[in-house]
């Protein structure tokens, strides 16, 4: 019998840092993306714009199987790390789109979605998360 391997999604890489360098320089899989936003329960037009790409755009790629250039790729990389975060920390999709679209006082009541637009925010929403996770942050 034939075993069938198949590639992990980009998803499942998102914390092994050389897997993703590899996948965000060669252009990070739309339907890796699709795969996502599903699982987390973002629409279309709301991780085209947490991507900073415009909506059109993106349905384009997403109907054409293509990849995100580099810049794409990285605020998805960065979306996908700090989801991942978060559901280890709250257990379920549901609670971690509920953190994540909450303003918080520790981020000058931004959502983490929001403020984690940037690198230094994404570091500093992970931050936040592991002084929750340690209860250092009420």
């Amino acid at each position: 019998m034939k075993t069938i391997r198949t590639r992990p999604t980009t998803y499942e890489q998102v914390h092994d840092n050389h897997a993703m360098v590899q996948r965000v320089e060669e252009g990070l899989p739309v339907k890796d993306v699709v795969k996502f936003s599903r699982q987390a329960g973002f629409t279309n037009d709301e991780l085209a714009k947490l991507i900073n790409i415009p909506a059109r755009t993106y349905a384009r790629r997403v109907a054409g199987r293509g990849r995100l250039k580099l810049h794409e790729g990285e605020r998805a990389a960065r979306l996908m790390r700090l989801f991942d975060r978060a559901r280890r920390l709250f257990g379920t999709e549901e609670n971690v789109r509920q953190w994540l679209h909450t303003e918080l006082p520790a981020l000058g009541w931004r959502t983490p979605v929001d403020f984690g637009q940037t690198e230094p925010g994404a570091r500093e929403v992970e931050n936040l998360l592991g002084r929750i996770e340690h209860g250092v942050y009420s």
